[in-house]
């Protein structure tokens, strides 16, 4: 795979569509095999990439810095994931706007940790009201709307709030089951049994009581 890369970057450039697609693959294959460790190295390289040449307020040197927010919680650095993502919204909501999607979705991210790491009521408040002003943009920001409302999900599972996380699961699953997709081509699932999934989990946890960390 690295040599493909290789070859893609010598061959079309750095920035070629074609080696952004190779690079981004190998980032998502390695994770779905579990080597964290190469996945981070690999964000940091393109974070260092992207800021020399084209500097800091890049909004895609900000979308890679998010993706690094990402591999530093795959190896375990919450804390570092934490710190990284308050410096990428600060510096979107600076470039773009606070109404930005990119910013919403650093928000997110950074909301998500935070419940994570010993501050899900913290993490949840972020979320209710990012999800709030994600949905008053109506259908336009749909995607978006939904990947935050997943973060909440998660984050009120962290919380211990287990009926409003499966309410708004709910709501996904709906959405979800209103579009047609197939089975993923490199991961080999569907989206639509993980939510199945997801939700048998939480209906055990309502059903049970069983305290979440917040509690």
């Amino acid at each position: 795979m690295h040599k493909d890369v290789a070859y893609l970057t010598r061959k079309l450039g750095r920035w070629h569509p074609d080696a952004l697609l190779a690079r981004s693959l190998v980032s998502m294959w390695l994770s779905s095999e579990g080597q964290h460790a190469e996945v981070l190295r690999l964000a940091e390289a393109e974070v260092a990439y992207r800021t020399a040449e084209f500097g800091v307020d890049d909004p895609e040197t900000l979308r890679s810095r998010r993706l690094l927010t990402s591999a530093l919680r795959g190896v375990g650095d919450l804390d570092g994931a934490i710190a990284e993502a308050r410096a990428v919204v600060e510096v979107s909501v600076r470039v773009l706007g606070s109404d930005h999607a990119d910013t919403h979705r650093g928000r997110a991210h950074l909301a998500q940790y935070l419940a994570e790491n010993g501050e899900p009521a913290e993490g949840v408040r972020l979320l209710r009201a990012l999800y709030t002003e994600s949905r008053a943009f109506g259908s336009k920001r749909q995607g978006e709307t939904r990947s935050i409302r997943h973060h909440l999900v998660l984050a009120l599972e962290f919380k211990g709030e287990f009926q409003e996380a499966l309410d708004l699961l709910d709501e996904e699953m709906a959405a979800e089951l209103g579009t047609i997709y197939g089975v993923d081509e490199f991961l080999g699932d569907h989206r639509v049994e993980r939510l199945r999934e997801w939700r048998r989990r939480l209906v055990a946890k309502v059903a049970s009581g069983e305290p979440g960390v917040g509690c």
